[in-house]
């Protein structure tokens, strides 16, 4: 992909240059995908490489009252397809209409940082690196009795994003992303228990090595074992002891909507300096973390990257934007979230996808809480969440709620005996004084780990409702 015929947006922006006058961006991809399906213990299928190229234009019609926007996408690159797309973009512009009367584009001269996004062994041998990587997650299960692999894809893309804007940014970087999913059954036995099943579901930018691998098949061989044995939870009110991996799936679709410049113009936004979390929490959102999902150089319109407060002592410090939202909260400059990616459900091409303001990665510091065996000591009673089915998060409403889907009871401070059913939930933002999932922290651990757009340590939180089974 070092060739010149990788400019996408540049090959587009060629046309764009002599056929209009309004201000213009192009977004263009060129990407090689590589898929293994894995039919328990072995490989299936191999499907690679699937290659794609295409782009996405967005065009501004400014006006008096509103400006209009448009947008087209396609993968026919010829003269015929280039203007087919501009026509469309054109014609869609005629009537969408947006509350700001210009567009502040990113031109060219701002200096990028400089972030790891590329795993250098993928992208020179692929399929050599992901069969070592599909070794390394296989092999753990050879000689293993009553669990085994059900099911199971490794995805992994090679990127090469492309940017050109009419104001004469010409922008280009590489990125890798990896996708993994895997059902681990547990089954057999005397005791005829049902068989339990643990779900890994993956996002990263490079393929772990042997030794985090096995440690992770080790987990959910465990759990999935665990699982046969579950009993129901209790319909309560309790302490809940949140790992990185569930709080992945509720806060960056929430907290990433609700402290944005869409929820900002819709009066959804908590007011700044509104206390909205518990004094211990703070977030970030850090479009600089080496090897997460959100990191680049710069976001879909061309803004550098940078690290952006949201949320300081639980007090909302500010707002996820794109230049298009900016503009119409009178925010000089402004941008650094405009991304063509859904964080709900993401997409493993992005060129067709709408541009809004989306969180990088949300990024929580550490606490005085300890290990996770402290924060369930400091517990006494409750809930530890391993997985939940699927949270749910809904961003308008900032609500959330999931089966349980392996978790253990906590007893005098220890891990009990596991529990599977029922359903845990809440809402993320409240009224001050109103019960909530940032407002009943009670403490953060002291070891992060990033799993996917987000990066934290475990939470203990006070007064969750479970409801049992």
């Amino acid at each position: 992909m070092s060739d010149t015929n990788a400019f996408t947006a540049m090959r587009v922006a060629d046309r764009l240059r002599h056929r209009t006058a309004a201000p213009w961006e192009v977004f263009g991809e060129r990407l090689r995908r590589y898929e293994v399906h894995l039919n328990g213990d072995r490989v299936e299928m191999w499907r690679s490489p699937i290659e794609l190229e295409g782009y996405g234009i967005r065009l501004f019609r400014e006006g008096e009252e509103a400006l209009g926007v448009g947008g087209a996408a396609a993968t026919d690159l010829s003269d015929a397809g280039v203007e087919a797309s501009l026509h469309d973009a054109e014609t869609v512009a005629r009537y969408g209409r947006f509350p700001a009367r210009r567009i502040s584009l990113p031109g060219p001269g701002s200096h990028y940082p400089e972030v790891d996004v590329v795993d250098r062994s993928l992208w020179a041998h692929p399929v050599e690196a992901i069969e070592t990587y599909v070794h390394d997650l296989l092999e753990p299960f050879h000689g293993r009795s009553g669990v085994r692999p059900s099911f199971g894809s490794v995805r992994a893309t090679l990127v090469e994003a492309t940017l050109a804007n009419s104001e004469g940014l010409q922008r280009r970087y590489a990125h890798t992303n990896v996708e993994l999913e895997l059902a681990v059954k547990a089954f057999g036995g005397a005791e005829g228990a049902p068989a339990g099943e643990y779900w890994a579901t993956r996002r990263f930018r490079r393929l772990p090595g042997a030794q985090e691998v096995h440690a992770d098949v080790d987990r959910w061989c465990r759990v999935a074992e665990d699982v046969r044995h579950a009993g129901s939870p209790v319909s309560a009110a309790t302490n809940v002891v949140l790992p990185p991996g569930v709080l992945a799936d509720i806060l960056p679709t929430i907290v990433g909507f609700r402290l944005s410049g869409p929820a900002q113009l819709r009066k959804m936004m908590p007011p700044l300096d509104a206390r909205v979390g518990a004094p211990i929490l703070s977030i970030d959102d850090n479009g600089l973390e080496p090897f997460a999902l959100g990191t680049a150089p710069s976001d879909d319109e061309g803004v550098p990257q940078a690290r952006r407060p949201l949320l300081e002592g639980g007090l909302v410090r500010g707002s996820l934007t794109d230049r298009l939202h900016a503009g119409a909260l009178g925010l000089s400059g402004g941008g650094g979230n405009g991304k063509r990616e859904s964080a709900q459900f993401p997409n493993w091409f992005h060129f067709a996808e709408g541009l809004a303001p989306t969180s990088t990665t949300l990024e929580v510091p550490t606490g005085t809480g300890g290990s996770d065996d402290e924060l369930i000591e400091a517990a006494r009673e409750g809930l530890y969440v391993e997985q939940l089915g699927y949270a749910f998060p809904d961003p308008v409403s900032g609500a959330f709620g999931g089966e349980l889907r392996a978790a253990y009871r906590i007893q005098n401070g220890r891990l009990g005996e596991p529990v599977r059913g029922g359903t845990i939930g809440g809402v993320v933002f409240a009224p001050e004084g109103a019960p909530s999932l940032l407002s009943q922290v009670q403490a953060i651990g002291s070891s992060t780990k990033l799993v996917g757009g987000l990066k934290t340590a475990a939470w203990l939180v006070g007064g969750m409702t479970v409801a049992g089974a």
